[in-house]
């Protein structure tokens, strides 16, 4: 690990870098200029290294940085990450459910039956690492863009469509615009296929008609997404139409999770091999 001294302008970018991973920064970018003949890390030094540190990033903040450091395996420590969609803040003309309301369910499931601490008992060792946490996805719809996917645990928002026959046409409309391909026209009403249908607006809002209307939204409940070496997308599992209907879903796959997994099998792990 190289020591240069830094100039006072490129120390003064460092200071913006978030503080948990300001030193990492540091000795990348030192080591960096050393490497190449260097004596001491320049304005220019800083800023030809900082769009590699940022796609490292991903473009997180300091606190999803710290969830994703390692931490000491002691009591209080969080043990499930949850990650939501951008609906609310963004204004998102495709959200089905409201996210903010089914985190803070599942904020209040962990925290009254101790999950954390429940989880945080497997981890062999002093310290707990990312894969070592539960993972939680929210969705508002089934664009999918919190990743429920590659979750141990993901929920996604949905509706179910239906069509008025004496109000539709058999126009095709609906057919041409869905993303699922889950719609047949065939000079008469649409026939859905339920189990390529994902759930969202686009048939509703084309029929020129409006002939198609859809159900409450619901939530669907997926487990068992993961990356890695054996990557693996996270399959159905239930369908729910509130929060709290939810947590008690929640509470049989994490329970199963802790009374049957092997030492040091992570959830997705475990889920996979009961599938089977």
């Amino acid at each position: 690990m190289a020591s240069i001294p830094w100039d006072k302008a490129a120390e003064q970018e460092l200071a913006r870098v978030p503080f948990l991973v300001r030193s990492l920064v540091r000795n990348k970018v030192s080591d960096r200029v050393a490497e190449k003949g260097g004596e001491r890390v320049t304005l220019a030094d800083f800023r030809e290294a900082e769009q590699k540190f940022r796609a490292v990033m991903g473009g997180k903040g300091g606190k999803e940085l710290e969830g994703m450091m390692p931490a000491e395996n002691k009591p209080g420590a969080p043990m499930v990450d949850i990650e939501i969609c951008h609906s609310e803040l963004s204004g998102c003309p495709n959200v089905l459910i409201k996210v903010s309301e089914w985190k803070q369910a599942v904020e209040g499931w962990i925290k009254d039956n101790d999950i954390n601490e429940k989880l945080r008992r497997r981890v062999k060792g002093g310290r707990i690492l990312f894969h070592h946490k539960l993972k939680i996805s929210i969705s508002g719809c089934p664009n999918g863009c919190s990743r429920p996917q590659i979750a141990g645990i993901g929920v996604v928002g949905f509706v179910r469509p239906d069509v008025d026959q004496e109000k539709c046409t058999a126009c095709g409309e609906c057919g041409k615009v869905c993303p699922d391909k889950a719609i047949t026209v065939d000079g008469a009403p649409p026939v859905f296929d339920r189990q390529a249908c994902q759930g969202c607006l686009a048939c509703r809002n084309i029929c020129p008609q409006k002939a198609i209307s859809l159900s409450l939204p619901k939530a669907r409940v997926l487990a068992g997404g993961k990356l890695g070496r054996h990557p693996h997308l996270a399959e159905r599992v239930a369908e729910v139409e509130t929060p709290d209907a939810l947590t008690a879903i929640l509470d049989s796959l994490v329970n199963a999770y802790l009374d049957g997994a092997d030492p040091d099998e992570r959830f997705s792990d475990y889920f996979i091999r009961r599938r089977r």
